[in-house]
């Protein structure tokens, strides 16, 4: 039972007993020769919600994916830029301890 749960869309069951309940308050004598074509529908519905939603855009246009691609490149560039600002303050600093540190042995040997 939970297997049929993970492989059958909620959404595609409910359209599909709606539209049989349509087809027997219109044409109750069309209910049952629509019936085997409402059951046969459910796995390939199903298969075709279940891709839509694994595409990860999650029903988002072209163009507001784009624009998302675009400013996370610019986020991207703006990381970068910062990072490399903090690996010169970083080469700095150590270059200055090396300097300190340099200074402190001759100091010592000085003495």
């Amino acid at each position: 039972m939970k297997m049929l749960k993970m492989c059958l869309n909620w959404r595609v069951l409910l359209g599909l007993g709606a539209l049989g309940v349509g087809t027997y308050a219109v044409a109750p004598d069309l209910a049952l020769a629509v019936l085997p074509f409402l059951v046969l529908a459910i796995c390939p519905l199903s298969m075709m919600f279940m891709m839509k939603g694994m595409q990860g855009n999650g029903g988002e246009d072209e163009g507001e994916q784009a624009s998302q691609e675009a400013g996370a490149s610019l986020n991207r560039e703006e990381q970068l830029a910062r990072l490399q600002a903090q690996q010169e303050a970083l080469s700095d600093q150590i270059s200055e301890l090396e300097g300190t540190d340099s200074q402190t042995v001759v100091n010592r040997e000085e003495r």
